[in-house]
């Protein structure tokens, strides 16, 4: 019986680790997405609406930060994606703007593993 029960615990944990999200922060996981493909428009040398995401400044332009196009929305609500203006323009639901990241001629999604790491990040509270 204790086997069993031991197995069973062994199971549960098991599952539980293969559903448990990587830490994530700003620095390590984030950043070098958002310079490499959102550098070319947002960056210290024309930051479009102002949002710079060059390396050692994005986070502190976004986190708490309310967007301009829809002011009642944070641009990251740590913790809560569906109130983040960010996270509606990366996935194309955003009522008000076009979806990020623009191309030449049209919006383009980022890759769903980068989608993903962002996610988690809001949702694991945005930490730097």
């Amino acid at each position: 019986m204790m086997r069993v029960g031991a197995l069973a615990f062994i199971g549960v944990l098991g599952t539980a680790l293969a559903f448990s999200q990587v830490p994530r922060s700003y620095k390590a996981d984030v950043e070098p997405i958002f310079v490499k493909e959102c550098g070319d428009c947002h960056s210290s040398d024309r930051p479009k609406k102002g949002l710079d995401l060059s390396a050692d400044k994005g986070y502190a332009n976004l986190v708490g930060k309310k967007s301009q196009e829809v002011p009642e929305l944070l641009l990251v609500a740590p913790g809560d994606p569906q109130n983040s203006y960010l996270w509606h323009k990366l996935q194309h639901t955003a009522k008000e703007g076009k979806g990020m990241p623009r191309g030449i001629f049209s919006s383009r999604k980022l890759a769903e593993q980068d989608l993903q790491v962002i996610r988690e990040w809001i949702e694991q509270g945005a930490k730097p």
